[in-house]
């Protein structure tokens, strides 16, 4: 009876002995884990892959989910030899420089009704301003009012040995070329104007040449009112005497029409004697005004001859020369422009 009583016991005191190792174990563990709670965890590296989320319809199996690449392998295949060849000419889509045939048709309409539509404006702007203007004369001109005045022969100085004619021979030739248009033979077919009064008209049905050409009246100026000047009587213009003449006329300007006579006076520097033909040297009013090429396209301009008398002591000296309007409205003494309204030469004459 004694032993049966004393074995429980031995069991009470197992079982608290394995009770008290239970609890020891546990303290353990969980003194083991408080400090692991305090560290962090290290960060992971994870390399980001692009994922494609796909929403599966019911009844429909999902197929391959397509790849995605990276930038870098598409800049690089981009850069591949073949591209070039491929943007010039394309077989799979048949695009030409990046275009399809209906690209370029589309292209091709645009620009070209756009400007078909800018050359149309153009024109229209064109001939509006067109029929503003006057054909016969310019509505705006910047030629001066002044004119010039120019000398033949046509050079700064005239020399020559008056006993050498291929000397000045080229000079005779040379008035005679200007003259030849001033024959009275020629100038027979023009018209008579009153002497000192403007030739003013008004569009008519004079002299028509060709589809709305008007011409305007062409006034008469005949070679023999040069007189010893004009060729005729004296065929070398007094070069072989010594006496040369010099032919002066003036510019022609649109609409000119000068106060008062207009006449040439030369003066030299050196004194000499001159002689001028016609003899009052004046430009006559009736040449003016000039109407223009188109409609006054025969227009003769005035002429005044100088004659240089010359003697045996004006020989062998250069003599400077200026010829100047007077007598109107016309500047000759603007420094600026040593060519309004006058015009300087040189004459010297050897033995």
């Amino acid at each position: 009876m004694s032993d049966t009583k004393e074995k429980p016991v031995k069991d009470q005191d197992q079982d608290q002995d394995q009770n008290h190792n239970q609890n020891q174990d546990q303290d353990q563990n969980q003194n083991e884990t408080k400090p692991s709670l305090n560290k962090q965890p290290k960060p992971v590296r994870v390399k980001a892959q692009a994922t494609v989320q796909t929403r599966v319809l019911p009844g429909v199996q999902p197929g391959p989910q397509p790849v995605v690449q990276d930038q870098n392998q598409v800049q690089d295949k981009s850069q591949e030899p073949g591209t070039f060849c491929s943007f010039i000419y394309d077989p799979r889509t048949g695009a030409v420089l990046g275009r399809t045939k209906d690209s370029w048709g589309r292209i091709l309409l645009f620009y070209l009704v756009f400007y078909s539509f800018l050359s149309a404006m153009f024109c229209f702007t064109l001939w509006t301003v067109l029929l503003t203007l006057d054909p016969d004369s310019p509505k705006y001109s910047d030629l001066l009012q002044n004119p010039g005045l120019v000398v033949q022969p046509q050079v700064v100085e005239i020399s020559f040995n008056r006993s050498d004619a291929s000397e000045y021979r080229p000079y005779v030739e040379q008035l005679h070329r200007i003259l030849s248009k001033y024959n009275d033979s020629i100038q027979v077919a023009n018209d008579l104007c009153l002497a000192g009064e403007f030739t003013v008209e008004d569009k008519g049905p004079d002299r028509v040449q060709g589809p709305d050409r008007v011409q305007r009246r062409v006034c008469q100026f005949r070679r023999s009112v040069l007189r010893s000047c004009s060729g005729l009587t004296d065929p070398n213009f007094g070069f072989k005497d010594g006496r040369p003449c010099v032919v002066i006329r003036m510019n022609r300007v649109v609409g000119l029409k000068p106060t008062g006579d207009p006449f040439i006076n030369c003066t030299s520097k050196s004194p000499i004697k001159m002689q001028y033909f016609p003899p009052d040297a004046r430009l006559d009013r009736m040449f003016f005004p000039y109407y223009g090429k188109r409609i006054h396209s025969e227009y003769v301009q005035p002429l005044v001859a100088v004659k240089f008398l010359f003697s045996r002591r004006d020989f062998n000296v250069s003599h400077s020369v200026t010829c100047r309007v007077e007598g109107s409205g016309i500047q000759n003494q603007n420094y600026r422009d040593r060519n309004q309204g006058r015009v300087s030469f040189r004459v010297r004459v050897t033995m």
